[in-house]
Protein backbone atom coordinates (compact mmCIF):
# COMPACT_ATOMS: atom_id res chain seq x y z
CA UNK A 1 0.00 0.00 0.00
CA UNK A 2 1.46 3.29 -1.34
CA UNK A 3 2.07 6.10 1.99
CA UNK A 4 0.51 9.60 1.52
CA UNK A 5 2.63 12.88 0.58
CA UNK A 6 1.29 16.10 1.22
CA UNK A 7 2.70 19.13 -0.49
CA UNK A 8 2.16 22.11 1.45
CA UNK A 9 2.30 25.28 -0.61
CA UNK A 10 3.53 28.99 1.16
CA UNK A 11 3.08 32.01 -0.22
CA UNK A 12 6.07 34.56 1.09
CA UNK A 13 6.31 38.03 0.33
CA UNK A 14 8.14 39.45 3.21
CA UNK A 15 7.53 37.00 5.56
CA UNK A 16 11.33 36.82 6.95
CA UNK A 17 9.55 36.79 10.59
CA UNK A 18 7.59 34.32 10.05
CA UNK A 19 8.72 31.76 7.81
CA UNK A 20 10.83 29.70 10.23
CA UNK A 21 8.46 29.51 12.96
CA UNK A 22 6.02 28.26 10.63
CA UNK A 23 8.14 25.57 8.49
CA UNK A 24 9.25 24.44 12.62
CA UNK A 25 5.60 24.14 13.59
CA UNK A 26 4.97 21.92 10.44
CA UNK A 27 8.03 19.35 10.94
CA UNK A 28 6.95 19.55 14.91
CA UNK A 29 2.79 18.22 13.82
CA UNK A 30 3.70 16.25 10.94
CA UNK A 31 6.42 13.69 12.48
CA UNK A 32 5.44 10.70 11.22
CA UNK A 33 3.90 12.40 7.98
CA UNK A 34 5.78 12.21 4.94
CA UNK A 35 5.25 16.13 3.11
CA UNK A 36 7.41 18.56 1.59
CA UNK A 37 7.11 22.40 1.54
CA UNK A 38 7.31 24.46 -0.93
CA UNK A 39 7.78 27.82 -0.59
CA UNK A 40 6.63 30.13 -3.33
CA UNK A 41 8.46 33.61 -2.82
CA UNK A 42 7.58 36.65 -4.75
CA UNK A 43 11.07 38.75 -4.47
CA UNK A 44 10.81 39.35 -1.04
CA UNK A 45 13.36 42.35 -0.44
CA UNK A 46 13.24 41.48 3.29
CA UNK A 47 15.31 39.12 3.18
CA UNK A 48 13.04 35.90 3.32
CA UNK A 49 14.36 33.56 0.90
CA UNK A 50 17.92 33.63 2.66
CA UNK A 51 15.64 32.60 6.07
CA UNK A 52 14.30 29.79 3.99
CA UNK A 53 17.71 28.88 2.24
CA UNK A 54 18.89 28.79 5.53
CA UNK A 55 16.13 26.29 6.87
CA UNK A 56 16.81 24.14 3.49
CA UNK A 57 20.42 23.72 5.13
CA UNK A 58 18.33 22.35 8.27
CA UNK A 59 15.58 20.49 7.24
CA UNK A 60 16.93 19.12 3.38
CA UNK A 61 16.08 20.80 0.03
CA UNK A 62 14.35 17.49 -0.23
CA UNK A 63 11.70 18.86 2.57
CA UNK A 64 11.81 22.46 1.60
CA UNK A 65 11.42 23.46 -1.81
CA UNK A 66 12.02 27.32 -2.47
CA UNK A 67 10.47 28.19 -5.52
CA UNK A 68 11.04 32.04 -5.80
CA UNK A 69 9.63 34.01 -8.34
CA UNK A 70 11.39 37.58 -9.75
CA UNK A 71 8.50 39.81 -8.31
CA UNK A 72 5.41 39.77 -6.95
CA UNK A 73 2.74 38.13 -8.82
CA UNK A 74 -0.22 37.31 -6.64
CA UNK A 75 -1.47 34.92 -4.24
CA UNK A 76 -3.26 32.99 -6.59
CA UNK A 77 -0.91 32.93 -9.20
CA UNK A 78 1.54 31.44 -6.21
CA UNK A 79 -0.60 29.00 -5.39
CA UNK A 80 -0.43 27.55 -8.93
CA UNK A 81 3.25 27.69 -9.63
CA UNK A 82 3.70 25.65 -6.24
CA UNK A 83 1.35 23.29 -7.79
CA UNK A 84 3.35 23.09 -10.78
CA UNK A 85 5.96 21.79 -8.28
CA UNK A 86 4.27 19.48 -6.12
CA UNK A 87 5.24 16.18 -5.97
CA UNK A 88 2.39 14.63 -3.08
CA UNK A 89 -1.15 12.86 -3.39
CA UNK A 90 -2.62 15.84 -1.27
CA UNK A 91 -2.08 19.48 -1.29
CA UNK A 92 -2.08 21.82 1.91
CA UNK A 93 -2.22 25.62 1.34
CA UNK A 94 -1.41 27.90 3.97
CA UNK A 95 -0.36 31.84 4.75
CA UNK A 96 3.14 32.15 5.63
CA UNK A 97 1.65 34.75 8.27
CA UNK A 98 0.66 32.21 10.81
CA UNK A 99 -3.12 32.86 10.36
CA UNK A 100 -3.90 29.26 9.44
CA UNK A 101 -2.86 27.59 12.60
CA UNK A 102 -0.60 24.61 11.96
CA UNK A 103 -2.36 21.91 14.34
CA UNK A 104 -5.76 22.68 13.09
CA UNK A 105 -4.19 22.78 9.23
CA UNK A 106 -2.47 19.75 9.38
CA UNK A 107 -5.43 17.63 11.51
CA UNK A 108 -8.15 18.39 8.75
CA UNK A 109 -6.48 16.22 5.71
CA UNK A 110 -3.25 14.66 7.71
CA UNK A 111 -4.79 12.13 10.47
Amino acid sequence: MEKNKYSIIVPTYNERLNIALLVYLIFKHLRDVDFEIIIVDDGSPDGTQQVVEQLQQLYGEDRILLRARAKKLGLGTAYIHGLKHASGNFVVIMDADLSHHVSISMSLGCS
